[in-house]
């Protein structure tokens, strides 16, 4: 994992003090443009947080910014596992991780950071919203050809019709195909 200095981790320790939550997985990853920033996930019994760290106007500068998720609200959990042979006798495994909400997306071949994305992606996985997902207001709106769009209309009641009022015609057999 990217190093994390001992002051962002102590400011996500008091974040999450003071929200009276407890991580139950965290992933950091490299952020900007010279690789001194960090974006942080951290999976709660409540949501996800998502934080980012780096310096402001300076390095001498750094600051914190995060933003919970609640489980409810997080979509598109995909995580994706791909175990390639190198040699006869040796293999790499590359693992990835995506969510459409919050964006984010990380890969690595690095066993122990696999590790920790796997562990990561299962807690969202499970966490996220599962049950319904897409959940209503993400569905397709009627129209745009998924499902057939409904009538407001009130349905018909049924009539009554009077078979004795309409006049027999006259029948003929049915003909047989020839062959």
């Amino acid at each position: 994992m990217p190093f994390l200095s001992e002051e962002l981790c102590g400011w996500v320790r008091e974040h999450l003090a003071t929200l009276g939550l407890e991580e139950i997985a965290v992933y950091a990853l490299e952020d900007g443009s010279d690789d001194d920033g960090r974006r942080v996930l951290v999976a709660t019994e409540v949501g996800l947080i998502d934080y980012r760290y780096g310096p402001r106007a300076s390095t001498a500068r750094f600051a914190i910014n995060g933003r919970v998720f609640p489980w409810q609200a997080v979509r598109g959990v995909d995580l994706r596992v791909e175990t390639f042979r190198l040699w006869a006798l040796e293999h790499s495994t590359r693992w990835s991780l995506t969510t459409l909400k919050p964006r984010f997306s990380a890969s690595t071949e690095d066993r122990q950071l696999g590790r920790a994305l796997a562990d990561f992606a299962k807690v969202a996985v499970v966490m996220a919203e599962p049950a319904g997902w897409p959940p209503p207001e993400d569905e397709p709106k009627a129209g745009r050809g998924s499902e057939p769009a409904q009538s407001s209309a009130q349905p018909r009641a049924p009539r009554t019709v009077d078979l004795s009022a309409v006049e027999p015609t006259t029948t003929r057999p049915a003909l047989r195909p020839q062959s």
